[in-house]
């Protein structure tokens, strides 16, 4: 479904109203209940929402398997990976006070020996012989220019798709043989645009799972694997 342009305006107050939420974050964090877990979140970063639970509820982790989760946000993906039996996560974010929220919430749950978080701007901090079965990213859904230079925005808003593009750039580079990946769009969000990346990047895309929240807002959670291993 496409939004019409006044549709998409509402959308983008209500990302504005997350942003300010973010903003308003005390120094000491806060809490957040998510999927009848609480997650502490620091000032700046993007509390677990709606957006992430067509993913978590119904992509596939093995047991053992070595998991990278891009865009980590306050962990939610990379705890619940651990939980379904991943050997490692290795979970990356662009904002330091999300990688201390993600070390705090691994540690509460006993995964920080499961768990590393590193500060990284997509793969930028992976080293080249850093390999998953796994990768998985919730990342900031729309194409919109920021108002203003702060990780708040940065949660949602994707400039010139930066993060959507890095992601297809280098996904085969860090993915094992027979690996798989799982992405979250929007239905106003970049899903043509991501549908593309992946296309050229030479990955099959499939549809997992979806989250409609409201008339304005449907989440999806796509699986990709390499085309030439199907």
């Amino acid at each position: 479904m496409t939004l019409s342009l006044k549709e998409m305006q509402k959308v983008y107050e209500i990302q504005r109203g997350m942003h300010q939420k973010f903003r308003d974050v005390p120094a000491d964090g806060t809490e957040v209940e998510y999927l009848g877990r609480k997650f502490l979140v620091f000032r700046g970063v993007f509390w677990p929402s709606e957006d992430s639970k067509a993913l978590i509820r119904n992509y596939t982790i093995n047991p053992g398997e070595d998991v990278l989760d891009v865009c980590t946000g306050s962990g939610v993906i990379a705890v619940h990976s651990a939980w379904r039996g991943a050997r490692k996560v290795l979970a990356l974010d662009f904002n330091p006070a999300a990688v201390i929220s993600v070390r705090i919430n691994a540690t509460r749950y006993g995964l920080s020996d499961v768990i590393e978080v590193r500060n990284s701007d997509v793969f930028s901090y992976l080293r080249p012989e850093e390999k998953f079965n796994v990768v998985t990213m919730n990342p900031p859904l729309t194409e919109h220019a920021r108002e203003k230079e702060d990780d708040p925005e940065i949660t949602c808003w994707d400039t010139n798709l930066h993060v959507a593009r890095s992601f297809f750039k280098g996904l085969d580079n860090v993915l094992k043989p027979q690996g798989r990946a799982y992405i979250t769009q929007a239905n106003f969000g970049a899903i043509d645009e991501m549908k593309s990346l992946a296309e050229r990047a030479g990955y099959n895309i499939r549809e997992i799972g979806k989250n409609v929240v409201d008339d304005l807002r449907t989440f999806y959670a796509f699986e990709l694997k390499r085309k030439r291993e199907l």
